[in-house]
């Protein structure tokens, strides 16, 4: 393996984790209220988040991948939308996950920027799913799913709260 080898998984990884980061940010920046309550899910049940959000987002994924793999254009484009949508969904949900881990690291300028809390909990999670075997296949997994679940109950428990 050359340097330049190494360098570009390097840069895929690192480019990875950053991009990561930024959409937990901005989840935090577009919708406040859904990563709040899925900060709240994540605090009181889950287990639930997790299991919601496997029997959401596999079928929903099996369902994009499959739509991809065979039809016209249109399907096909169709199969990519909705795959992308069940990760963002997956990614404003575990931005809730992200606010949890930060809200344990108590910073003074918490209360003028609350966004820095998603930040740090962020940099630490996105970390943890650097760690070889355990957080590719274990931890990063079971946060996306866990996220899923968290933003649909998230987003359910909003919409009862707006009387719909």
């Amino acid at each position: 393996m050359i340097m330049a080898d190494v360098l570009l998984w390097t840069f895929v990884i690192l480019g990875f984790f950053v991009i990561t980061i930024a959409y937990w940010v901005a989840a935090v920046a577009l919708a406040p209220g859904l990563v709040e309550r899925s900060c709240g899910r994540y605090g009181s049940s889950p287990w639930k988040s997790l299991l919601i959000g496997a029997a959401i987002g596999i079928p929903l994924i099996g369902i994009g991948l499959a739509m991809v793999n065979g039809g016209p254009p249109v399907l096909k484009i169709a199969g990519i939308l909705l795959t992308l949508l069940v990760f963002l969904m997956g990614l404003f949900g575990s931005a809730g996950l992200c606010l949890r881990l930060g809200k344990g690291l108590v910073n003074p300028n918490d209360e003028a920027q609350p966004w820095l809390r998603v930040k740090r909990g962020g940099i630490v999670l996105g970390l943890i799913f650097i760690f070889p075997l355990l957080g590719w296949f274990f931890v990063f997994p079971v946060a996306f799913f866990s996220g899923i679940g968290a933003a649909f109950l998230a987003w359910r428990d909003g919409r009862n709260v707006l009387g719909e």
